[in-house]
This record gives structure tokens, sequence and C-alpha cells, in this order.
């Protein structure tokens, strides 16, 4: 069984970069929830910016990319600075 963290705002606010958030959020229930045609990504009742016209497990997977790809981008850029 999985377990993940609760979801708190007070808590992502917490961290100093956005890698910190972003491995935060990776560590809490990512969910989808219906947002006019499409699936909106959701940690607790923060939504994500990401949309996906397919399932719950498409749009989920796309969260947990896009998730890492902005804590990497951002991890790369503190490196070269």
């Amino acid at each position: 069984m999985d377990a993940y963290n609760t979801f708190s705002r007070e808590k992502l606010s917490s961290f100093k970069t956005l890698a910190e958030q972003c491995r935060y959020l990776l560590s809490c229930k990512i969910t989808a929830a219906a947002s006019g045609n499409t699936l909106q990504a959701r940690v607790g009742d923060f939504a994500l910016p990401v949309f996906c016209n397919g399932d719950e497990y498409q749009t989920i997977q796309k969260a947990v990319y896009w998730l890492k790809t902005q804590a990497a981008n951002y991890l790369n850029a503190a490196k070269g600075a």
C-alpha cells in the first residue's frame, strides 16, 4: 500500500525553492478532477496547471512528469547561476 503525505498549503508555502515544492507535491496523492471538457490534475485542493483529454491515470502521469520537469529545470538553472 502506498503512503502519501497529507497535503497542506501551509507546508507547501514553507518550502523555499520550486524543487522542494515539487518534491513535496510528488509525495502527496495526485488526483484528477473535471474542468470543462478535460481533466485537471490536483493535489488536495491545489490545482496544478496540467490538463488532459485522457483518463484519470493519464492526467496523473502527465502531472508527475510536469512536476519532475519543473524540479529538474529549477535545479539546472540554479547550477548555472
